[in-house]
């Protein structure tokens, strides 16, 4: 299981979809990114209380237009065409999850970088040490993005807890997995952000979906096999023996099967 093989995957489906993928992906720029942008400026205008309301508003964009762009990555996945009309669908059809997945994670992450400000200010070095452990929460809780959306969808029966449970399995269950996959998507991010690349912010939303419901499908197919192992060994350990012991013996002390 190679978290870079999966990049150049993701990155070829986008690449063959680039033109639909592209239009969906400034969509969700110009849905989505209005309201953090504001969040942000109502922060360095020391207006906190501003700041979490529009991020907790975000919930209502992002909910829907990420869920659909989650519904673009499945088609493209399972081979299939994708349109305009496959993400306007997708998040008709599946915008209460959207809303209800990302905004608990919306609430999570609210939560950890108040966490952050409060103890940033204390001069003891408890607050210091306290920063960091949410600091390291705040890297994990980001984590956490690449295998909500995929998993909202993939379950046969969406529900909050068990989409949160299940992506921290996953999470955890392959650290070094989901870190490198984490570095490499901020270092997409950051370099979609440098004004000489700032075309590739252009489809950086839908491949990052893509490459997200790639990578949850990685990690569900290797953990079905892990189980299937396990399974296979636990009947392996079970099952007796198909030769019956040697119960007599030959002339010479030679041992001879029973008949």
């Amino acid at each position: 299981m190679n978290p870079f093989r999966v990049f150049w995957q993701s990155a070829r489906d986008a690449f063959e979809n680039l033109l639909p993928l592209t239009l969906i992906s400034i969509v969700w720029l110009l849905v989505v990114l209005p309201l953090p942008v504001l969040a942000g400026i109502f922060v360095i205008g020391e207006a906190p209380f501003g700041a979490a309301a529009l991020l907790m508003l975000t919930t209502l964009p992002m909910g829907m237009a990420s869920v659909g762009l989650t519904v673009i990555a499945q088609r493209i996945h399972e081979g299939r065409v994708v349109s305009w009309g496959d993400f306007v669908a997708g998040a008709r059809r599946h915008y209460r999850v959207g809303w209800q997945v990302y905004g608990a994670w919306l609430g999570g992450l609210l939560i950890i970088l108040v966490n952050i400000a409060f103890y940033a200010q204390m001069d003891a070095l408890i607050g210091a040490y306290l920063m960091l452990l949410f600091a390291y929460l705040l890297v994990a809780w980001s984590s956490l993005l690449i295998y909500l959306g995929p998993l909202a969808l993939l379950q046969e029966r969406p529900s909050v807890r068990l989409t949160f449970r299940n992506a921290f399995v996953l999470a955890f269950g392959r650290p070094l997995f989901t870190i490198i996959t984490q570095v490499l998507m901020s270092i997409i991010v950051v370099l979609a952000m440098w004004p000489p690349l700032f075309l590739l912010l252009l489809i950086t939303p839908a491949l990052l979906a893509v490459w997200g419901f790639r990578a949850t499908v990685t990690l569900i197919a290797d953990a079905e096999a892990r189980r299937e192992a396990q399974q296979a060994r636990e009947r392996a350990a079970t099952t007796p023996s198909s030769n019956p012991p040697a119960t007599g013996k030959g002339r010479g002390g030679q041992v001879r099967p029973r008949e």
